[in-house]
């Protein structure tokens, strides 16, 4: 079984946005939350990616 990992990358953005988009359209936003949060996502989508390219043997 392969893994698509530009597809997992793309798919964890997505979704990372998406939900700033939900949490701007239907409450207040703070934005200092936002720039703790996201690199922490970008660090977790970065672990995710690099294990998915790991060759299982």
């Amino acid at each position: 079984m392969t893994h698509d990992r530009a597809a997992f990358g793309f798919g964890v953005l997505a979704v990372a946005l998406a939900a700033l988009a939900l949490w701007t359209a239907y409450g207040h936003v703070e934005w200092r939350l936002v720039g703790i949060a996201a690199p922490i996502v970008l660090v977790v989508a970065g672990i995710g990616i690099l294990l998915l390219s790991r060759r299982h043997n």
